[in-house]
């Protein structure tokens, strides 16, 4: 009775030493981590900050958004595995929930485009105060986190626009390329645009509410890579030279 029972118990040990090479051999690969939602690490964590003083980085951003347009967008940079910054209406933020939850779980960074799209230098102190904070309240109602970056309309900012963005806590940001994709509906055209005027530090305009602009977000990515730059967001473009200020305007990083 004894040999036998000591039999039983060598087998059943094999028997888990064996299952548990196979789980081994199946499960995820030494050293890789698995993946979340949209190609995200499962963990939650991020690539390693990019030294923008150091490396040649380049701020791709879209405004208007989201529409029926953003999810091409993030398919693009999903899969060329880089971020980007987008501004968002807040109506559309509210009317395109998982667009925005998706954005801010792949690591782009999120800004205010206020609520109405307004030229707000020709509106009064208080109204502009209200395009800015019902965006911010808008947006952070979606990601549960309150906007820091605002791109005014049209590029249109003056002395009280620039003092209602710092009032509301929000840096102005500009651009000093832009493909005006919102006029040349061609993705090539507006790749050889965007590539002409980079330069490291650059922040490039765009919008995601054409269909051709998604269709150039491929090539650019490729392009932009394939000479050296570094796709960042606008806050790690200012992250490792001081960061950003609310109320100042942005035009480039460093």
């Amino acid at each position: 009775m004894a040999g036998r029972a000591l039999r039983r118990r060598a087998v059943t040990l094999m028997t888990g030493t064996v299952l548990a090479a196979v789980a081994c051999t199946v499960g995820p690969a030494a050293g890789v981590a698995s993946q979340g939602p949209y190609g995200t690490p499962a963990d939650g964590s991020r690539p390693p900050p990019v030294d923008c003083r150091a490396t040649p980085c380049v701020a791709l951003t879209f405004d208007d958004g989201p529409t029926g347009y953003t999810p091409a967008v993030l398919r693009a940079l999903e899969r060329q595995h880089a971020v980007a910054t987008f501004f968002l209406i807040g109506p559309h933020a509210l009317h395109h929930r998982a667009d925005v939850l998706r954005e801010y779980r792949d690591g782009d960074a999120i800004g205010d485009h206020t609520v109405t799209h307004p030229h707000l230098t020709l509106l009064p102190p208080a109204r502009i105060r209200h395009e800015l904070e019902s965006a911010a309240r808008q947006i952070a109602s979606v990601t549960g986190h309150r906007p820091t970056i605002y791109r005014p309309p049209f590029g249109a900012w003056n002395a009280k626009v620039r003092a209602a963005a710092g009032g509301t806590g929000l840096s102005v940001v500009m651009w000093n390329v832009d493909p005006r994709d919102w006029k040349h509906h061609d993705p090539r055209l507006i790749e050889r645009r965007v590539l002409a005027g980079v330069r490291p530090g650059a922040i490039v305009v765009l919008h995601d509410r054409y269909a051709s602009t998604p269709q150039a977000v491929p090539y650019l990515l490729r392009a932009l890579k394939a000479r050296g730059y570094a796709p960042v967001t606008v806050p790690q473009l200012f992250a490792t030279s001081g960061g950003m200020r609310s109320g100042v305007v942005y035009h480039h990083g460093p």
